[in-house]
């Protein structure tokens, strides 16, 4: 006997184009992965909040831009109202002399904002001293005279030298002073109660280099370590961690050492100017004349080559056609101007360091005077500090506040003006011909209700706007009455 399948009654429920796979409710019952509820809701929830405060954000930005539009902006009285009010010239003459305070002021602030983004440099001297002291040295103690005739020469004190290293920026009227001393009161603190004008705090020595290295000359046979003597300025950004203990800034600093024999150093400053500059290659450095230069002043400099030497493109502006001097120096005919800053990088090295030699005298006395050495340092445009501080200043941004509420409340005062000068033509010229005005202000009504509403668009409307102006016209009678009645009263009354 044959046995024949009933079909299944999911068999005969699958829709059409979805196959013959197993029924919704066999999948849904199968096992599945095992999915945490806990950081896809959150997800969820914290990108609907997002999405919130940006509409939100987005709505009072659009209600802001609706309001400045709405804000008036015209200070100018129409015609007209001088010959109603007679204060009218001397406002149109003031506000002539406004025009031109402020297209002065608006051309000041354009060159103080310039001189500020050009960062001019100047240059300075900085006078660097360096003395040392030795310390308990064969030949300094007189407590234990050495004999002549020992075998062992050991005093039982071990000699050592301190060298000190110092720097003061000279300012101009300091130049003539040659010997400036290390330990003067250049730098002290007004005294309290001093109500003078205060000086700016002048730039210490640190300041001006990124590293200080100084680096004995010695046999590292005798003396394995402490050869060199490093000081790095930490980073801006650095973590509180990495930034060594001590003042950040410093005028001098000193190091000891172990040693009973004249010593050669060699001191390095790497100098630290912002921004940075790069010392070029010799090709580079005859093409801009300069043999230090920042990477604006590169690129600037190149680009003031190829204008005055009419090397760019005709059709394609951005295009440079090299000649024979910037194909030593890119190796290409043609350059693409945006790509001059990357090109570039190949040809500028970082500044050597400013080197010193210095002799550590351990058979001197204790108290020596100090080796000077003057080096050139590029310190900021005081101006330009003046000019940051003014741009930056409270009141300056207080007075900006003020004038532009100044502003507002005229343009809304002028706003009001041009509002009374309409109702006022609109009365006046309704009293010299009343019939009339009616008449064409009617006319202008329906014709701009008809531009709104379109053309053939409301039947009824033609109509009501035909009625109302036949009675309108009616009424112009009776006005004309009206007002020849009140002149015959005012007339008998006098």
């Amino acid at each position: 006997m044959e046995h024949h399948a009933r079909p299944s009654p999911h068999s005969q429920r699958v829709p059409h184009g979805q196959g013959y796979g197993p029924p919704p409710t066999a999948a849904r019952r199968g096992p599945g992965p095992m999915l945490g509820n806990t950081a896809v809701p959150h997800q969820s929830a914290l990108s609907q909040q997002q999405l919130h405060q940006q509409h939100q954000a987005a709505m009072a930005e659009r209600e802001l831009a609706k309001r400045r539009a709405r804000k008036p902006t015209d200070k100018t009285i129409p015609e007209g109202v001088d010959e109603i009010v007679p204060n009218v010239a001397l406002y149109k003459e003031l506000r002539d002399m406004e025009r031109r305070y402020d297209a002065t002021i608006l051309r000041k602030r354009l060159d103080v904002h310039d001189a500020v983004n050009r960062n001019v440099k100047n240059y300075k001297t900085l006078r660097i001293f360096i003395s040392n002291t030795a310390k308990d040295q064969p030949w300094q103690n007189s407590d234990r005279p050495l004999d002549e005739n020992a075998f062992d020469f050991d005093t039982g004190q071990i000699p050592t030298f301190r060298v000190r290293i110092e720097g003061r920026l000279l300012e101009d009227e300091e130049d003539d002073a040659a010997e400036v001393d290390p330990d003067s009161d250049l730098n002290l603190e007004p005294p309290p109660g001093f109500t003078g004008p205060v000086q700016p705090p002048r730039k210490k020595f640190s300041h001006f280099f990124k590293g200080i290295t100084v680096e004995l000359d010695r046999n590292k046979d005798i003396h394995p370590e402490g050869n060199v003597i490093e000081w790095r300025k930490p980073a801006p950004n650095a973590p509180p961690g990495t930034v060594p203990q001590g003042p950040l800034e410093f005028d001098g600093f000193e190091f000891e050492r172990k040693g009973d024999e004249n010593v050669n150093c060699t001191i390095k400053l790497i100098r630290d100017e912002v921004p940075d500059r790069f010392r070029l290659t010799p090709a580079l450095a005859d093409l801009l004349d300069t043999k230090e230069d920042t990477r604006a002043g590169i690129v600037m400099g190149i680009w003031e080559y190829v204008r005055i030497n009419g090397l760019q493109d005709p059709d394609e502006r951005r295009t440079i056609n090299c000649d024979e001097n910037l194909k030593k120096i890119f190796a290409q005919d043609r350059l693409y101007f945006p790509q001059i800053p990357e090109l570039t990088l190949a040809h500028i090295l970082p500044l050597e360091p400013i080197s010193i030699t210095y002799t550590i005298r351990c058979d001197v006395p204790q108290h020596f005077s100090p080796t000077v050495y003057d080096v050139t340092v590029s310190v900021d445009d005081p101006i330009r500090a003046k000019m940051s501080a003014l741009l930056a200043s409270p009141s300056y941004l207080q007075g900006l506040r003020e004038i532009s509420t100044i502003d507002e409340q005229i343009a809304l005062l002028v706003q009001s003006i041009n509002h009374s000068k309409a109702k006022r033509d609109f009365w006046h010229a309704m009293s010299v011909d009343p019939a009339g005005f009616v008449k064409r202000w009617v006319s202008s009504q329906k014709r701009d209700l008809d531009t709104l509403n379109g053309e053939g668009i409301g039947v009824g409307v033609e109509d009501e706007e035909a009625r109302r102006k036949e009675f309108f016209d009616r009424v112009g009678e009776n006005v004309y009455l009206l007002l020849s009645k009140q002149g015959q009263k005012q007339g008998g009354g006098q």
